[in-house]
């Protein structure tokens, strides 16, 4: 009876609201403080970079992540695109080939940092679908686009490992929104 009357309600309850009108969610919040076991697997990656990679291509030249300007100070939606930049070019050089040891300890932070980019991806998708970047955020895109065509895979890879907590701090800005 009880598995009865859950099909009748579900099967009403479904009648009632359409499932093409509901509005995907995505909350950006929960970024505001990260799991500690998220952010600590990211320490240890780190960290084991450091170890076995201390000169990790010392000839790459300046920051790729660098930029003049107080991310807090863009549009929400700018925010959020930058910080997809940031992640893509984390993902990309964390999917690069290594060594077994380095391979096994970023696998829990890329699977993390690809979860991130798709709720952005979704936050995008819902709340600001057709928004163009800022001239300022458009300028930054286009100086990160010409790192990744122009630097080495290993410098690239060094770049985001080094400040990949600043992308972090970014994420939780964009997490806060409006606060930030």
């Amino acid at each position: 009876l009880t598995l009865l009357l859950a099909l009748v309600l579900q099967t009403s309850l479904g009648a009632v609201i359409p499932h093409n009108t509901l509005k995907k969610s995505c909350y950006l919040s929960k970024y505001r403080f990260p799991v500690f076991h998220e952010t600590n697997a990211v320490l240890r990656m780190r960290e084991k970079f450091k170890a076995t990679k201390p000169l990790a291509d010392r000839k790459c030249t300046g920051n790729i992540f660098h930029r003049n300007w107080d991310m807090a100070k863009l549009s929400v939606p700018d925010r959020v695109m930058l910080v997809k930049a940031e992640l893509n070019l984390t993902t990309t050089v964390l999917e690069l080939p290594a060594a077994p040891s380095f391979a096994k300890t970023r696998h829990q932070p890329l699977a993390f940092l690809t979860q991130v980019q798709n709720d952005l991806q979704c936050w995008m998708d819902t709340e600001a679908p057709s928004h163009e970047p800022s001239e300022k955020l458009s300028r930054w895109l286009s100086n990160l686009q010409t790192a990744r065509e122009t630097k080495t895979n290993s410098c690239l890879e060094a770049s985001a490992i080094r400040h990949i907590f600043e992308v972090l701090n970014d994420l939780r800005c964009v997490a806060f929104e409006e606060q930030c």
